[in-house]
């Protein structure tokens, strides 16, 4: 935990740096790890501004409040701080997790319905229809190289069983040879 504090006609007292690293340490513990946290307080006439940046892990968040008090400033930029990084976290866990049922649609769920329904799939002809040739699995991947298609079924020229060749996501082709 590192937390740095900047006054600007303003100074900074003990009870409020023990405030910005009790929220830090919150912060931390929602994040999973340290984080590095800067507030700069200033004053200008009667109203106190706390502005707060945060870094974790190669994010940054930053939040400004403008208030009568600086306690209730630097808080409510710590909470502005909090909403970012849940965001942001739950935006990160979402993309990993595209396919899983989100926490957030299990809570609009209403009680009486015991099990999710499933999503409805449709089947989308493409209007392409190709001829199954005769080729090797080699000449197979040829064509699969200079072809935007992600799929190739064809019939192996040595067994005369349909096969399919498909990209995989990690560059690689896949060959399904199905048992008859």
């Amino acid at each position: 935990m590192s937390v740095e504090f900047t006054g600007r006609n303003v100074r900074v007292t003990a009870v409020l740096k023990d405030l910005a690293r009790e929220r830090t340490e919150k912060l931390e513990r929602h994040l999973g790890g340290p984080a590095q946290v800067r507030v700069v307080l200033s004053q200008e006439k009667h109203r106190f501004g706390a502005e707060v940046i945060a870094t974790h892990r190669r994010r940054r968040w930053k939040a400004q409040e403008e208030t009568a008090d600086p306690r209730a400033a630097m808080m409510l930029a710590f909470e502005k701080i909090d909403a970012q990084a849940k965001r942001d976290s739950e935006k990160r866990r979402d993309r990993k997790h595209r396919g899983a049922v989100s926490a957030a649609s299990l809570k609009q769920a209403p009680a009486a319905a015991a099990a999710p329904a499933a999503p409805e799939r449709r089947i989308v002809p493409t209007g392409q229809r190709s001829a199954v040739k005769p080729m090797t699995v080699e000449e197979a991947a040829m064509r699969m190289d200079g072809s935007p298609e992600e799929v190739l079924v064809f019939r192996d020229a040595a067994s005369q069983r349909i096969s399919i060749l498909y990209q995989r996501r990690d560059g690689d082709l896949g060959l399904i040879v199905p048992e008859c």
